[in-house]
């Protein structure tokens, strides 16, 4: 019997991680031909629905299938060597995965710049905007601004 189904858990990056490294079993053959949903399902405790939400997830399981799917591809363990490969995948994935990030970090930046400016041409200054809401709730009301 598989994992119970965690329907208000949300899929981290961790457990992404060993979703995908079990579907790349699956197409290596070392867990045998059958690949479903309901066996996806079951060894990762998340329904079929949230497991397809997650595009690298879902491409994972087609890739999966369609390596099942080839009679003539030969059924290989994980040696030293594939395990090294499979490792290399991993780090260039998550430097990918790094710079990414790297650039949202960048626009949001420049962004929260943006709004420092912007608060400042209308004469607002950022400790004004830092003010618990409270206080800004209990001040009176400035009179609006014209421009």
């Amino acid at each position: 019997m598989g994992k119970p189904i965690r329907a208000n858990v949300k899929i981290n990056a961790q457990t992404r991680l060993a979703i995908l490294t079990e579907l790349e079993r699956w197409r290596d053959r070392e867990l045998g031909t059958q690949l479903s949903w309901e066996r996806v399902e079951a060894f990762s405790g998340y329904s079929r629905q949230a497991l397809s939400r997650h595009a690298d997830i879902l491409r994972a399981f087609q890739v999966a299938k369609e390596a099942l799917a080839c009679p003539g591809r030969p059924s290989r363990s994980r040696a030293r060597d594939d395990e090294l490969a499979f490792q290399d995948r991993v780090i260039v994935r998550l430097r990918e995965e790094v710079s990414r990030y790297a650039r949202l970090e960048q626009e949001w930046h420049a962004r929260w710049q943006r709004i420092a400016q912007q608060c400042g041409r209308l004469g607002l200054s950022l400790e004004e905007l830092d003010v618990p809401m409270k206080v800004i709730a209990v001040k009176t009301t400035r009179p609006k601004r014209t421009r």
